[in-house]
C-alpha cells in the first residue's frame, strides 16, 4: 500500500466531513514531513527579520530609526509575504488537477468540502507557524534592546495578527481562484494585482479619487499607510486605539466568502 493510499483509508464519518481527517493528515504530512516547513521558515526569517535587521542597523543613531524599521517590516509583510500564500494555494489545487492527483483522491470516500478545507487548514497552520509565530518572536527579540522594551509581546502579537489576517485573505483568494481556472497565470495575476494594487501610485491615485471606500473593504490598510493615514498595525504596535475596525471585519468576511465560493465551485468541478 502506498503512502497516499494509507493516508486516505476510509473512515466512518458521514456528510461533508467524510474523509476530512485522512485528507488533513495527508496535507499536514506534506508540510511537516518534508522540507517545506524549514524552507518556509528560512525564507520568512531572511525576508522579514532580515529587512528589520537591515533597517535597524542602517538607521542606528537616527531619530525615529526604530519606528521606521518597524514600518518597513510591516510594508515588507504586506507586499511580499502574500506571494508565499498565493504560490502554495494555487500549486496545491492546480498542481493536483494537472497531475491527476485530485481526480484520484476524490475517487476515494472523500467529500469535496473536506478536500478543500483540509488544504486550507494545513496551509493556514503552516503559514501561521513559519510566517507569523517565528518571525514575530524573532522581531520581538530584535526590537527588545533598540526599543528599550517599548514593543511588548502583546503589541507584537497584535501586529502579527493583522499580518496573519492579510495572509489568510490571499490564501483563501488563491484557493478560490484555483477552483475556477486551470492555468496558473490568472490565479497569480489576479491575486498579485490585489496584493500590489493598493500601494502602486498609478493605481492608488484613481482609487483614492474615485473609490476611496475600497481601502476600507480590502486588506490594504492593515499593514500599509495611505496619504498620511497610518496602517492599523502601526496603532497596535504603539498601543493606541484603532481608528477603525472596518478593514479587519471586511477582510475576515472576505476570507469566509472566498472559502464558501471555493467549496461551491469545487463541488461542481468535473475531474
Amino acid at each position: 500500500m502506498s503512502t497516499n493510499e494509507a493516508l486516505l483509508i476510509p473512515r466512518r464519518t458521514r456528510g461533508w466531513r467524510m474523509g476530512l481527517s485522512s485528507m488533513l493528515s495527508k496535507e499536514l504530512a506534506a508540510w511537516w514531513k518534508t522540507r517545506r516547513w524549514w524552507v518556509q521558515c528560512l525564507v520568512a526569517l531572511l525576508l522579514l527579520n532580515g529587512m528589520l535587521a537591515v533597517n535597524l542597523n542602517g538607521g542606528r543613531g537616527l531619530p525615529n530609526a526604530v519606528q521606521n524599521a518597524t514600518i518597513a517590516f510591516m510594508v515588507t509583510a504586506a507586499l511580499f509575504v502574500p506571494v508565499a500564500a498565493i504560490s502554495l494555494a494555487q500549486d496545491s489545487i492546480l498542481g493536483e488537477k494537472h497531475s491527476g492527483t485530485a481526480a484520484w483522491v476524490l475517487s476515494k470516500p472523500l467529500r469535496r468540502p473536506a478536500y478543500l478545507l483540509a488544504k486550507l487548514f494545513a496551509h493556514g497552520l503552516g503559514l501561521f507557524a513559519a510566517w507569523v509565530v517565528l518571525p514575530g518572536v524573532v522581531a520581538y527579540l530584535q526590537l527588545l534592546k533598540p526599543a528599550d522594551g517599548y514593543f511588548t509581546p502583546l503589541r507584537i502579537a497584535g501586529v502579527m495578527g493583522l499580518h496573519y489576517l492579510n495572509l489568510l485573505f490571499f490564501l483563501t483568494l488563491a484557493l478560490m481562484l484555483s477552483t475556477f481556472f486551470n492555468g496558473r497565470g490568472p490565479v497569480l495575476g489576479i491575486s498579485l494585482m490585489l496584493a500590489w494594487a493598493g500601494p502602486m501610485p498609478f493605481i492608488s491615485a484613481p482609487i483614492q479619487k474615485y473609490a476611496p471606500w475600497l481601502y476600507d473593504v480590502l486588506p490594504w490598510k492593515l499593514l500599509l499607510d495611505f496619504e498620511h493615514n497610518q496602517q492599523l498595525a502601526y496603532y497596535l504596535a504603539n498601543g493606541q486605539p484603532l481608528p477603525t475596525v472596518t478593514p479587519i471585519i471586511a477582510t475576515a468576511l472576505w476570507c469566509v466568502l472566498f472559502t464558501a465560493v471555493a467549496i461551491w465551485r469545487m463541488s461542481r468541478e468535473e475531474f
